[in-house]
């Protein structure tokens, strides 16, 4: 055959698929629509009904890139998302390129150890081999079989797409505990990688971001088949966060709408593999990433994660006080009540700083006492200079243990870097409260000295701190809130992640 109008009752199904899978390869035939005008003339026969699936199949295979695995049998959720029924022949169709849909899930994983694992082996082509099946054979089936699109790219990335956030969620859990030395929850049929691989392959991390289901978010398929638009950069920068938390452990992060969708499938029909594997979320606020801002959740999956659901009311709290720029006491007293609490829930520790140049040794006891005695100081004493001193003295015990929750020292430090701004206002407006005070406290014979102390220090420190202490508890309050009201503007608590 040169053209479709050379088909004859005497064509046979080989010549006619010959045919149209040359111009598909060649490019000529690129969708099933077109696909359909081509054939339009043709009888629905026989060999119309044995070429035609064919030809589509090939068509996918070139021409669908990630979806290229897809049918409306395997994938029935995620087909009815991304493919439009062609009206004849409703069980083939053509891939929608631009999507502003809300059914739809992407996770981006990175597999941590990867590469290290790659490097110890490279001798060894037969653990090489097992690795590079886990991935390809046994990840893709567990995906599989969850309704949810599976592609490995540049090694150790995988990405998601499935049409229900508790399908994506289970998909990556799953992979997750494929890589884990000890099982990480009790479903062992949902275990589909090969019986003794955990013995032999070492124990690999991965860090995880799931962006989706939210109306008129860009989804785009390139001509190429391949992924862009904002659900992918959102997961993409999810994961990148979950990189810079998890050093040591999975975690999973989740854009809000996830998390909230996932509540909603939850109620409206119980998912099994979660009825059996219960997850927690915890709020991680939201995180600023490149001209995009994320309301965010963690996962929580294991015993140990959950233990941050002991100090997830404080870190509310702190939320709360932050959007209500509440940086004339609130802030402060719930950022201590948060790092407080979180030193009580953690096991015992023993740190090791230097003060004035001895050694001392410090106990979450130690911390806490000394969070107590801060607190004192800023809301009983009023001394705020001390108190915010005291505060930076405090983040940098909790920079020197290494399993302190990483979210909380982020917002400590966030806080302390925007306290300084306030330090360095009010310590001016006190000065000059003082000197205004020269001249009615202190006696004649002591203003001269006050003048002479301002070549030497010490003597002139000490005169401050006396006239300091003239302050009555409502000047102080005055000059602290006035000192807030003035920054009121410029103070700003965001938590930023990836490139600046």
């Amino acid at each position: 055959m040169k053209s479709i109008s050379d088909y004859t009752s005497s064509t046979s199904a080989m010549e006619l698929y010959t045919f149209l899978a040359e111009a598909v390869v060649e490019e000529r035939i690129q969708s099933f629509s077109t696909l359909m005008e081509w054939v339009a003339p043709l009888p629905r026969d026989a060999r119309f009904n044995a070429v035609i699936p064919r030809i589509f199949k090939l068509i996918r295979k070139l021409h669908w890139g990630f979806f290229r695995d897809i049918d409306p049998e395997t994938y029935p959720k995620i087909w009815k998302e991304v493919v439009i029924p062609h009206k004849e022949l409703k069980q083939f169709g053509d891939l929608k390129r631009n999507l502003t849909i809300s059914d739809v899930y992407v996770g981006i994983l990175d597999l941590h150890g990867y590469t290290r694992f790659c490097e110890k082996n490279k001798n060894n082509l037969s653990m090489l081999q097992m690795l590079d099946d886990i991935i390809q054979v046994d990840l893709f089936n567990i995906a599989k079989s969850y309704n949810v699109v599976f592609q490995r790219r540049q090694g150790d990335e995988m990405v998601l797409v499935g049409a229900s956030a508790c399908d994506v969620l289970a998909v990556t859990l799953l992979i997750i505990d494929t890589f884990a030395k000890r099982r990480t929850f009790n479903v062992k049929e949902q275990a589909n990688h090969r019986t003794g691989y955990k013995i032999i392959l070492e124990e690999m991390h991965v860090s995880a971001g799931i962006a989706g289901g939210k109306k008129f978010t860009p989804f785009i398929i390139t001509k190429d088949g391949d992924l862009s638009g904002g659900v992918i950069n959102t997961a993409a920068r999810l994961q990148g966060r979950a990189n810079e938390l998890s050093g040591s452990h999975s975690m999973i992060l989740v854009s809000r709408t996830v998390y909230t969708n996932f509540t909603n499938e939850m109620k409206t029909a119980p998912h099994p593999f979660f009825v059996k594997t219960p997850i927690k979320f915890f709020d991680s606020g939201w995180i600023s990433f490149k001209g995009i801002s994320v309301a965010v959740h963690e996962v929580l999956y294991t015993e140990q994660d959950m233990q941050k659901l002991l100090y997830e009311a404080q870190m509310t709290d702190l939320y709360r006080a932050i959007e209500g720029g509440l940086w004339k006491d609130g802030i402060y007293i719930s950022l201590l009540s948060l790092l407080s609490k979180v030193l009580r829930t953690m096991s015992k520790l023993k740190i090791e700083v230097t003060e004035q140049g001895a050694l001392r040794c410090l106990t979450n006891e130690d911390i806490i006492k000394f969070i107590q005695d801060t607190l004192s100081t800023f809301r009983l004493a009023q001394d705020y200079r001390k108190a915010l001193k005291n505060l930076e003295t405090l983040v940098e015990y909790l920079d020197a243990i290494p399993r302190f929750d990483r979210l909380c020292l982020e917002y400590a430090h966030s806080i302390t870097q925007e306290y300084r701004k306030i330090l360095s206002r009010y310590e001016a407006r006190i000065d000059t409260k003082i000197e205004e005070k020269v001249p009615t406290v202190l006696p004649a014979k002591y203003r001269t000295l006050y003048e002479e102390g301002r070549r030497g220090a010490e003597i002139y420190q000490k005169l401050q701190e006396r006239l300091y202490q003239t302050l009555t508890p409502l000047e102080i309050s005055l000059l602290w809130s006035s000192v807030i009201d003035s920054l009121q503007q410029h103070l700003d608590v965001s938590i930023h992640s990836g490139k600046k």
